[in-house]
C-alpha cells in the first residue's frame, strides 16, 4: 500500500505541476542538446595550422576561405591581425628558428605546432579552433596566431527580481540576440524579455 500512495502522490504532483515538470524536461533536453553542440565542436575543431601569405592576414575573403571561418567571424580575426601587424599588441612568445628562407621556417614552424614539438614556446601549442602561421618577408619573422571562435549559441538560466519577488528564467542566445522566460511558480510565464547586443568588445 505505501508504494501506492507515493505514485499516487507522484502522479497528483506531476498532474498539479506539469508545466514545472515540462519546463524541467525541457531543460534537461537544452542541456544535452548544449553538451552534444560542445562535444561535436571540439571533435570538429581544426587544430592544424594553416600557412597563410603575409598579405593574406589581413584579407578578410582569403582568411575567411583558407582556415574556413564565416565572413564576420574573418573581419574580427583579420581586425585583431592588422592591430598585430601595426604594433599595437605585443607577442606572446618568441622562438628563433634557422631555415634558409622565411617561408621554409613558416613550414618548420607549422609542422612543430602541428608534432607539439616541445621546444616550442607554450603559447605557440597551447589549444585553439584555428591556428595560422604568417612568413613576414619584410621583418623576417614567422608570426602565429592562435584563434579561438566565439560560441554563438547559448543556453541560459537566472533569476531576477521585481517588486521584491524573485522570478526564475531560461533563456537562449544566439549570437546579439538573447530571450529569456520567467517564472516564479513554474506553472506560468510570468515575464519574458527579449534583447539585442548593440556593441561588443
Amino acid at each position: 500500500m505505501p508504494d501506492e500512495d507515493r505514485k499516487a502522490r507522484i502522479k497528483t504532483f506531476v498532474q498539479e505541476n506539469w508545466k514545472f515538470c515540462l519546463s524541467v524536461c525541457l531543460c534537461v533536453v537544452f542541456f544535452v542538446i548544449a553538451m552534444t553542440v560542445y562535444i561535436h565542436k571540439e571533435e570538429k575543431r581544426d587544430t592544424r595550422p594553416v600557412i597563410v601569405k603575409y598579405d593574406d592576414s589581413t584579407d578578410s575573403d582569403k582568411i575567411s576561405k583558407e582556415i574556413h571561418v564565416s565572413p564576420t567571424a574573418a573581419k574580427e580575426i583579420t581586425h585583431e591581425i592588422e592591430r598585430i601587424h601595426d604594433g599595437n599588441v605585443a607577442p606572446s612568445a618568441s622562438y628563433y628558428i634557422e631555415a634558409p628562407t622565411i617561408e621554409k621556417a613558416a613550414e618548420e614552424t607549422a609542422t612543430a605546432i602541428e608534432k607539439k614539438d616541445p621546444d616550442l614556446p607554450v603559447a605557440a601549442v597551447a589549444k585553439s579552433d584555428r591556428t595560422v602561421v604568417t612568413p613576414n618577408p619584410v621583418k623576417q619573422k614567422v608570426d602565429v596566431y592562435k584563434i579561438n571562435l566565439k560560441d554563438n549559441h547559448k543556453i541560459k538560466a537566472g533569476m531576477m527580481s521585481a517588486d521584491g519577488k524573485p522570478y526564475f528564467g531560461i533563456g537562449y542566445q544566439a549570437g546579439r540576440v538573447e530571450g529569456m522566460l520567467y517564472t516564479r511558480t513554474g506553472r506560468t510565464v510570468d515575464a519574458a524579455s527579449l534583447t539585442y547586443t548593440i556593441k561588443q568588445w
